[in-house]
């Protein structure tokens, strides 16, 4: 698969067991080093540079012919002879390089990445050696780079695709390491600010419906309700008729979009694009993370059709963010129920204790009324008995220490 990426990175080799592998490798070397379009070096015929003779110096002042029967040499010692070129669309190549595009800025920029190269092929930085040349091609800016171990000494018949792969991404990330900086950013940024959107749309929610009575919260969830007017104008409404329509297909325990039915998710989905139509906030800020992860993703794959169909992928992971969202609002609604449950069985409870109350009151009156018609009676057969004059008295007063107003 081709990837047109800020930087292209491209690797292969000759098979090191075959006998025209030598020539075919120092065949490359003359090509890239002489042919039309070669950056060449004052005063040759020309272009390489690199790390074969001098560690200290990337000028290569040998004769071209030398070059090439070092790379001979060491194809023939069964080294593997590894043909690469990193490229660069023309714009990025400006910004990277300069206007117009000099060979010391090839240089310094292969300088500046060749331990990637040698690392990602388990080559040792100080075994790392390479020959390279910078072909001024105004559509197609790139270098080829041709490099060995020199200490290798086991033959390598296959280099996995993986490798390669992973050498363009690492390019990417060193050369344009500002430009994916300030993208991350905008993307980190864009992701508060729908953290920040979502939540007030959540909040205002919740706030309705915490403040609902108990009679409005049943009117709202009656079979059949709807909302008459826009729900524009009355969102809280709009929001809490359809959660509730969707609540009642979920299944116990699935409050996770990925865990929903698809025709459950297609209503959620129905909903989320719905407020994303009336919410200018919620439109721009799905719009600018959508955007920034497009910038970070072009860096890789410049490709339009491929970035299309990642368009509409971010744009639907936003969707499934602000639907997850929406199903957490949907626990505010058995919030809500126990809320209501917990009143009606509080009133349950004080109607309980105030019927066991006049119960009780009662019951005391009752008692306290017969106690009196017995003491009373009690009371007349004293007075009114055979007993003594003195014996009277003396009941009178104990009946009067007791708080009965006898009378004389």
């Amino acid at each position: 698969m081709i990837h047109i990426s800020a930087v292209m990175y491209k690797q292969r080799f000759k098979p090191v067991n075959l006998k025209s592998t030598p020539n075919k490798n120092a065949g490359h070397i003359r090509y890239i080093g002489t042919r039309p379009g070669v950056m060449k070096n004052e005063g040759e015929r020309h272009g390489l540079f690199g790390n074969i003779y001098d560690k200290n110096s990337l000028e290569i002042n040998h004769k071209i012919k030398d070059v090439i029967e070092l790379v001979r040499q060491k194809s023939n010692e069964k080294k593997n002879i590894f043909r690469s070129v990193i490229s660069f669309l023309p714009d990025n190549a400006a910004i990277k390089l300069g206007d117009p595009i000099t060979k010391e800025a090839w240089q310094e920029l292969v300088k500046q990445n060749i331990e990637i190269i040698a690392k990602d092929n388990n080559i040792s930085l100080s075994n790392m050696r390479w020959v390279a040349a910078a072909h001024d091609t105004p559509n197609h800016p790139h270098v080829h780079i041709a490099f060995w171990d020199e200490s290798q000494e086991i033959q390598k018949n296959f280099v996995h695709p993986k490798i390669p792969a992973g050498i363009r991404t690492k390019l990417i990330k060193n050369i344009f390491e500002d430009e994916l900086r300030e993208y991350y950013e905008n993307k980190k940024q864009a992701e508060i600010r729908m953290k920040d959107v979502t939540s007030e749309m959540t909040n205002e929610f919740e706030a309705y419906l915490s403040g609902l009575t108990s009679d409005e919260y049943s009117k709202l969830i009656k079979e059949g309700y709807e909302i008459n007017e826009n729900p524009d104008e009355h969102m809280c409404e709009y929001l809490a008729e359809k959660l509730f329509e969707i609540r009642k297909e979920i299944p116990k325990g699935s409050l996770k979009f990925e865990y929903l039915r698809p025709d459950i998710k297609e209503k959620l989905i129905h909903l989320v694009r719905e407020l994303v139509d009336m919410n200018d906030g919620l439109q721009e800020v799905i719009q600018e993370l959508v955007q920034s992860r497009i910038d970070i993703a072009k860096m890789y794959n410049s490709d339009e059709i491929h970035l299309d169909s990642l368009y509409d992928q971010y744009e639907k992971e936003a969707e499934k963010t602000i639907a997850n969202k929406l199903l957490q609002l949907v626990k505010k609604f058995n919030e809500k129920d126990w809320e209501i449950k917990s009143e009606e069985f509080n009133r349950q409870i004080r109607m309980q204790q105030t019927e066991r109350l006049i119960t009780d009151i009662f019951a005391s009156l009752a008692r306290l009324t017969k106690q009196s018609r017995k003491d009373y009676i009690s009371r007349k057969k004293v007075i009114g008995g055979e007993l003594s004059k003195q014996a009277r008295k003396e009941k009178a007063k104990e009946l009067e220490s007791t708080g009965w107003d006898i009378e004389k």
